[in-house]
């Protein structure tokens, strides 16, 4: 056999997962935006501000959900891959702890939906925004992750079911009244596609019967990252809640949907991320000079194509506001490129945590750093809101995410010197 089939076919099942996230990437984020095009002529500004709001109301209770599976859980099914007495209650578990967690999310949003912006006049919406976030919290993208396969079929499920939701939003959406309709579908099709992947794979695997007990233990083990996702949480979803006190809903429309197209561009990372977590997590303590020079040559790649990304984004904004939105809302071109800066200090970020300190068990020190920016946020956003209006609340994520960029700097160095010193040595 020829080098380059040996290298071929040695790289033959990382380039199978490596195309399947990609896939998954597309359908989770992209199928999503074409939504939007249809959404903002159907519904008009206010409407569509209206809906992108509760969207975010919908994307923290998702967040709630995930808990810290994505790192954790996936992390735990790699370790125990081939072991399908372990996998089958890992899963299980999973599940009774993210149906508590359903409960906590419906209860709190119940209580505090009379301090909610927009959620008294609508609570029809607002409560259909919650089921939203439910459904997508049920997905069990970080199990394939982990198990290293299965995750072509979880591409194809998830494909099949936001080409379902592209496809009834364009048949049922027509008028500005029918925008909580688009909430509606995400909870019945998405939510119900995740539901019944997740009980295919549970029906798989040999578990016992899950106890409120072992719920209460999966998420104290996850309880650090759960800690980050929640102040991740603040400074993202929170500060887009605070800027609604401050903007009018059309202009709240205009700043989510700008951070959507944002965060799409950043995203274009994970699929590789996604690819490599489970591997580096196995090989970091076997090979870790080799492991090293590859956490390297990823942050220094990302740098460099996330920031040609967002200089791209940048000189497409006009045209980007335009083809998305129309005519309408031409503010949106000035918020965009604002955000475009943020893109690449997102993305490394991301590297740092995700393919650094979670892998190399420094899970904490990401937490502290993100808790720290979580504080900071909510009198940031209010002080932007307030004196800056929409621009001030285009630039916040770039001044957050700079801040946490210092911070895991910081503590790669501190706890980890090896993936920047071969010698160990700062």
């Amino acid at each position: 056999m020829t080098l380059p089939a040996r290298i071929l076919r040695k790289l033959l099942p990382y380039l199978s997962t490596f195309v399947s996230f990609n896939a998954i990437q597309a359908t989770q984020l992209f199928l999503p935006m074409l939504a939007l095009p249809w959404l903002a002529r159907a519904l008009g500004p206010e409407a569509y501000g209206l809906c992108l709001y509760m969207g975010v109301i919908s994307g923290i209770v998702t967040l709630v959900m995930d808990w810290g599976f994505p790192f954790g859980g996936t992390r735990d099914a790699a370790m125990n891959r081939g072991r399908k007495e372990a996998l089958g209650r890992i899963l299980a578990d999973a599940l009774s702890a993210k149906a508590l967690l359903a409960a906590c999310c419906s209860l709190a949003c119940l209580v505090l939906s009379p301090f909610v912006p927009h959620a008294p006049a609508h609570p029809g919406a607002y409560a259909l925004a919650v089921l939203a976030g439910i459904g997508r919290g049920i997905n069990p993208t970080w199990f394939f992750q982990g198990l290293g396969q299965g995750i072509g079929h979880m591409a194809v499920c998830d494909a099949v079911s936001s080409a379902l939701v592209l496809l009834l939003t364009i048949v049922c959406v027509r008028e500005p009244a029918d925008w909580p309709v688009y909430l509606l579908l995400l909870a019945a099709v998405k939510g119900g596609a995740y539901f019944l992947l997740t009980a295919r794979q549970l029906g798989r695997y040999p578990h016992a019967a899950p106890t409120l007990r072992r719920s209460r233990e999966t998420l104290a083990r996850y309880k650090t990252l759960f800690v980050g996702n929640m102040a991740a949480l603040a400074y993202n979803r929170g500060s887009q809640l605070i800027l609604g006190y401050f903007l009018l809903p059309s202009q709240m429309g205009m700043l989510v949907t700008a951070d959507k197209i944002a965060r799409a561009a950043v995203s274009l990372n994970y699929p590789l991320m996604q690819t490599m977590f489970p591997e580096i997590c196995i090989m970091r303590r076997a090979e870790g000079e080799r492991t090293a020079r590859l956490l390297r040559l990823t942050l220094l790649g990302t740098a460099v194509v996330m920031t040609c990304g967002a200089a791209a984004l940048w000189f497409a904004a006009p045209w980007l506001a335009d083809v998305v939105l129309g005519s309408a809302y031409t503010a949106v071109a000035p918020v965009l490129r604002a955000m475009s800066f943020f893109i690449p200090v997102q993305a490394c970020n991301d590297v740092l945590v995700g393919q650094i300190l979670i892998p190399f068990g420094h899970e904490r020190a990401q937490t502290l750093v993100k808790a720290a920016v979580a504080i900071l946020s909510p009198p940031a956003a209010a002080m932007l809101g307030h004196f800056y209006g929409l621009a001030g609340g285009a630039y916040l994520p770039l001044l957050l995410q700079g801040c946490i960029l210092l911070g895991l700097v910081w503590s790669v160095l501190r706890h980890c010197p090896e993936v920047f010193f071969s010698d160990g040595k700062k």
